[in-house]
């Protein structure tokens, strides 16, 4: 058990509470899922994530709220209001805001990549200084370490904590959706990475596991063609580099076909085993590339591991 950020205290802070659903309205899962704000600086993907965040605290879920209120600076209250995507004043759209029956209200910056846009966040400090000083703000991040002053931190892996003993089914999805979908945990077969976001966490996953602090990275694909795709993977950077990295899938035929084979790529330095540029990349000028053959099996975090490794030393 992670005891990330005083997990322990939420536990205590939540027991003996039991889940208040009379304080909001009835909470329609798939209609939050399906609402999106144009305009807004959050991915749909990562809307869609914070609408199943909203989902569980408009439900009172009382470890979630714990974890949330601990992070805001609340014990023993629980929430009153919850709004997705609300606008903040001058600051913009925000991911989400949190009201509790006390009356102390909450930012909830959501983000699921490491090094996320932040340009968001000094706006939201502004409305916090000039207009609204009894607001809390709290960063749902991968890494709590990174998370910058004045926000409070609360991971990923703490949310999955809160929800573990959920009997609730949807409860027990979310989870595995967090661990799998953000966290990138676990393998992804084929069909899943094309359509939905596992490979690029698998991806982002090795690539912090393998460098730390120290990698910057992006997802990035090929406009897709009846469904299917040149390239699509994950392009990164170490330290201060540039993006001059890649690591992903690419369509095995021109015109595109449904097999693909898992890469590595390289626009200044070779790597190991090197093979030839595939043709579905034929608009790329990087010269260094090398594969780990056709995908038939699930994609595994070691076998991208093994692609990495072939990159240069001392990278």
């Amino acid at each position: 058990m992670c005891d990330e950020g005083g997990f322990s205290n939420v536990r205590e802070a939540a027991a003996g509470r039991e889940c208040n659903t009379e304080s909001m309205p009835e909470a329609n899962l798939f209609t939050m899922l399906s609402a999106y704000r144009p305009g807004s600086p959050a991915t749909p993907f990562e809307n869609y994530c914070s609408s199943g965040l909203a989902y569980f605290l408009k439900r009172g879920q009382r470890m979630l709220t714990a974890l949330i209120g601990q992070a805001a600076g609340v014990s023993n209250e629980p929430i009153a209001i919850v709004e997705v995507q609300p606008r903040v004043g001058d600051a913009g759209i925000a991911d989400l805001m949190v009201t509790f029956e006390g009356g102390q209200r909450a930012i909830v910056e959501v983000q699921i990549e490491a090094g996320a846009d932040a340009r968001q966040l000094p706006m939201l400090e502004a409305q916090k200084t000039y207009f609204d000083q009894e607001v809390a703000l709290v960063l749902l991040t991968l890494d709590p370490q990174q998370a910058p002053a004045p926000w409070s931190p609360v991971s990923w892996l703490q949310v999955v904590e809160a929800l573990e003993d959920d009997p609730d089914p949807l409860a027990r999805q979310y989870s595995e959706f967090v661990l799998r979908d953000i966290l990138g945990l676990g393998s992804v077969p084929l069909d899943e990475a094309i359509t939905t976001n596992r490979f690029y966490a698998l991806g982002a996953a090795v690539l912090r596991r393998r460098f730390g602090n120290r990698v910057r990275y992006v997802n990035s694909a090929s406009r897709p063609l009846d469904g299917r795709y040149r390239y699509l993977g994950v392009t990164f950077a170490l330290g201060d580099g540039e993006m001059h990295h890649w690591l992903g899938l690419v369509n095995e035929h021109v015109p595109l076909g449904d097999h693909y084979h898992l890469m590595l790529s390289s626009k200044e330095n070779p790597v190991r085993e090197p093979v030839e540029q595939p043709r579905a990349t034929g608009d790329w000028k990087w010269p260094f590339w090398t594969g780990a053959g056709r995908v038939v099996r699930p994609i595994t975090p070691e076998t991208c591991e093994e692609l990495l490794a072939r990159m240069p030393d001392p990278v």
